[in-house]
């Protein structure tokens, strides 16, 4: 885990680069747990520069830490 939470310039957590608009849905679809992050973020708020969709970093890490601290992500049920 030590790894996972060093951060170079422009990475965020797992890689994941940094753009201007947030971080690239693109990205994001490489990850093993891509689904059940989409689970999460359905009812929020995807950014577009018109080409591309993209999250918003403080969304993407606040995900983040919760699934590395617990495993898995809560139920929403």
């Amino acid at each position: 885990m030590k790894q996972l939470l060093q951060f170079t310039d422009n990475k965020t957590y797992f890689g994941v680069d940094i753009h201007r608009y947030g971080v690239r849905v693109d990205d994001l679809k490489e990850l093993p747990f891509f689904d059940t992050f989409v689970t999460y973020h359905e009812d929020r708020i995807f950014l577009t520069n018109g080409e591309e969709q993209y999250v918003p970093v403080i969304d993407w890490e606040s995900f983040c830490y919760v699934y590395v601290m617990h495993g898995n992500y809560r139920n929403n049920d």
